[in-house]
């Protein structure tokens, strides 16, 4: 699948590489490119041959049946931060807020869904105590909207990998993997090795994506 993932943090992007691998995946943690990447493109030499075509034979809607048809293949799942710092790509005063986060994710994932993207998602790992736009994914956490025929998640509950290269011992066992009573070390699952870094994992909200499941 062609994939893009859209986040600010760079372990989030780390880890999506590591869960979506075997997947052609595009890495993009700014506002103003995530917009200019999700935009419909053509093949500007066919568009130009058909556009001179049409017109030449006075067809209507030249120009618009010229874009439909030298279109290229667009992104097949779309996975987006909810919160991103706001890019320049605004007009009027609208420019005083260049840099502040704001929840962008949601007209992301709908201009994807407006271009033909099969899945899309937004997907926070903020508590939803900390911002009032994570909180607002409570009432709809894992539920797959149809949009246009787009598969839609949006989600605050989203599980957590270890970024590769920063392996350290387990803090709650000490790198046993056994608690003091002798049971397995629920933080590890008995593996006595945790992260200094986590991300989070794009391949469990992919999979959610594609099997339309809801989770428990």
């Amino acid at each position: 699948m062609r994939i893009i993932v859209i986040d600010n943090t760079q372990k989030h992007l780390t880890a999506a590489l590591q869960t979506l691998a075997g997947h052609d995946i595009t890495i993009c943690d700014t506002h103003d490119k995530a917009l200019e990447l999700l935009r419909s493109q053509k093949d500007n030499a066919i568009f130009k041959k058909l556009y001179a075509e049409y017109q030449a034979a006075s067809i209507a809607n030249a120009y618009e049946k010229a874009c439909q048809e030298s279109a290229l293949p667009y992104w097949d799942a779309v996975l987006c931060d909810l919160l991103m710092p706001a890019g320049r790509n605004a007009q009027g005063e609208g420019m005083r807020l260049v840099g502040q986060e704001m929840a962008v994710g949601w007209s992301l994932a709908l201009m994807a869904a407006r271009n033909g993207a099969k899945f899309v998602a937004v997907v926070s790992d903020m508590n939803h105590h900390a911002h009032p736009a994570s909180a607002m994914l409570d009432a709809i956490n894992h539920h797959i909207f149809d949009i246009d025929g787009t598969k839609m998640l949006m989600t605050n509950d989203v599980a957590r990998v270890g970024i590769i290269g920063t392996e350290c011992a387990c803090k709650e066992c000490a790198g046993s993997g056994k608690t003091g009573r002798g049971d397995g070390c629920w933080r590890c699952k008995e593996s006595g090795t945790d992260f200094t870094e986590k991300g989070k994992d794009w391949g469990k909200i992919l999979e959610q994506l594609v099997g339309n499941t809801t989770a428990e």
